[in-house]
């Protein structure tokens, strides 16, 4: 976090609801321990908060308060005066960090007076961070040896983060805004303070562009993270300014290292850390400025990370327009949560698309119904409705396209030629007319539990079924409530289309699959229904049920040439049914 003494740094009130959008300012990396995933970052003491799906999160117990935290960060850091005059430290704990190591979860901190240059970094350790645990204390670590001013050292204490090498060793990255810029140190992963060897206290310079003390723009670099991949440790830091809302000028760049101390080499080799001179740096996320507010991404910065399920993610802040922010237009610090894609030449790009591209089925978690048009007629300003889901009816699939940037355009794959969007209210509607415009963009966030909230791309109402309707309903906007009328199981569209191939192609029918009647040999075999006719009759329609009735497949075919169609069918027992020119029904035992 920057430190510019004419820029006033606004702690926003907690409280304990279910919140999205999360309101956190440098956001630490994400652990999870049982069902809750944690997260701590800036704030009057150490802002504490959970999640169980990576969505709604609840702020918690801090584990330091402003008036409660070991004594001596007081004999370091000053900068306010208590009601006798006196300077004292004031609470601000900014910028933590948590790793969990040798049984406990480490929790890293820094505390500094905003408009000042006097910070530490610190520590403490816990066995839970379930404060219903009779295990949950915080173990403070005391004086780790890292703090602004020493001696001869232009060093900005702040910011700190824990990065893990491939060989167990364990490192802590921080720093600002100074000189040293960012700087590494080794960490003993038994007491969790960095080791005691010449050279590793304060740390080395890793990445910085100190241009001097006069220039406004004497250095760039702060809130830096670390990760390793592949053979690689990659540094991500921010440059820009951070703490003014929308006015934040916050962007991420990377460079990358074959040793956790450097030197760190964007894609274009240029080195992170440079004296008198810009610095490299590959640009990750940025604020695209041509689209104003309609990117609500303004001054993405702080990188944290978390792994699961072979996925890589980071979280960040970013300040959001919708967002109220004192003494700013608007702009309130905001969780962000994306993807890292390792790309094929070994660098990282960041990724806010949670769903591939595809063809959709799109459930209410609530009513269990899926969504559906209204009456089922595709057609221009048709409204979205929830129904129950009928496996012949097309229109209940959807065409996610990514746009880039977690944005996605809604196709109906009856007519892909509409386009849902929202109109100025809280109309969902199909529309033949689409533009890109930003009431046709949408953004899906998809939580841990497969479970997924849609919303506009520049607003916050999400799609969900008024008052929790479990009959069929119109599909409206509407604000955050947590309720399961909100979210939605996105499956990809089971469709049975027809798929020609060549008849040498089909096995000789010799199955008990195989069926005769006097109008229609039926064949199906490895997924393949083969109807050949003994004459040209005429339209028959064709349709696969299941042995209660409940419509599988149809299709009307001319009986003047063969069907040969794909049908990806189940273990079970199926009836088809020809009516029209043939008329003839038979059974289908699909066999293991």
């Amino acid at each position: 976090m920057q430190q510019i003494i004419f820029t006033v740094l606004v702690l926003f009130s907690l409280n304990s609801a279910q919140n999205w959008r999360f309101n956190i300012h440098d956001p630490s990396s994400i652990v999870k321990e049982d069902d809750k995933y944690w997260i701590y970052g800036t704030g009057d003491g150490i802002h504490a908060a959970y999640s169980h799906d990576l969505i709604t999160w609840t702020n918690a117990n801090s584990p330091y308060s402003k008036t409660q935290f070991p004594a001596w960060i007081g004999d370091y850091v000053k900068g306010a005066t208590d009601d006798q005059g006196q300077e004292i430290f004031h609470g601000g704990f900014w910028a933590p960090d948590i790793h969990y190591m040798n049984g406990k979860y480490h929790l890293y901190y820094s505390a500094s007076e905003w408009g000042t240059m006097t910070s530490i970094v610190g520590g403490t350790t816990n066995l839970t961070l379930d404060p219903e645990n009779p295990q949950y204390k915080w173990e403070d670590l005391g004086f780790m040896g890292i703090w602004s001013y020493q001696p001869g050292l232009a060093l900005n204490a702040i910011d700190p983060a824990v990065m893990r090498g491939h060989d167990g060793r364990v490192w802590l990255i921080y720093g600002s805004f100074n000189q040293e810029g960012i700087v590494i140190t080794e960490l003993d992963t038994l007491t969790g303070k960095p080791k005691d060897y010449p050279g590793n206290l304060p740390g080395k310079s890793i990445a910085n562009s100190w241009t001097g003390p006069n220039a406004r723009d004497y250095a760039e670099g702060e809130g830096a993270a670390g990760i390793y991949h592949d053979g690689y440790y990659y540094l991500f830091y921010d440059k820009g300014g951070c703490c003014a809302g929308v006015n934040s000028t916050y962007y991420v760049v990377v460079g990358r290292s074959k040793e956790p101390t450097g030197p760190y080499v964007d894609k274009e080799g240029k080195n992170l850390k440079v004296d008198g001179a810009p610095s490299g740096g590959t640009v990750l996320m940025k604020h695209r400025d041509e689209l104003g507010d309609e990117d609500r991404y303004y001054g993405p910065g702080h990188i944290g990370f978390f792994h699961e399920n072979g996925v890589d993610y980071v979280s960040f802040h970013y300040y959001d327009p919708n967002w109220p922010y004192p003494e700013q237009r608007a702009g309130g610090p905001t969780l962000g949560l994306a993807k890292i894609v390792w790309e094929a030449d070994g660098w990282p790009s960041i990724s806010l698309d949670f769903v591939a591209p595809g063809t959709y089925n799109l459930t209410n978690v609530n009513s269990q119904k899926v969504l559906g048009v209204q009456n089922n007629q595709v057609q221009d300003q048709g409204l979205l409705w929830q129904y129950d889901f009928d496996s012949m009816e097309h229109s209940q699939q959807w065409i996610l396209n990514t746009l880039g940037h977690g944005e996605y355009s809604i196709q109906n794959a009856a007519n892909p030629e509409l386009y849902v969007e929202a109109d100025n209210d809280n109309i969902l509607r199909l529309t033949a007319n689409f533009s890109g415009a930003i009431n046709q963009k949408f953004r899906i966030a998809l939580g841990s539990d497969g479970q997924s909230i849609i919303y506009t791309s520049a607003g916050d109402d999400l799609w969900e079924i008024p008052n929790a309707a479990m009959e069929n309903s119109q599909v409206k906007l509407w604000p955050h409530t947590n309720h399961p009328c909100q979210k939605w199981v996105l499956s990809e569209a089971k469709t049975i289309e027809d798929n020609p191939i060549d008849s040498n192609d089909i096995e000789d029918p010799t199955s008990i699959n195989t069926l005769t009647a006097s109008l229609a040999q039926i064949n199906f075999k490895n997924n393949i229904l083969q109807i050949s006719f003994t004459n040209s009759a005429g339209e028959v329609n064709i349709q696969i049920t299941d042995i209660l009735g409940k419509p599988i497949w149809k299709k009307n075919h001319n009986t003047g040439n063969a069907l040969i169609a794909n049908l990806p069918l189940n273990t079970g027992v199926y009836v088809l049914k020809l009516s029209g020119a043939v008329n003839q029904s038979q059974i289908l035992q699909i066999k293991p």
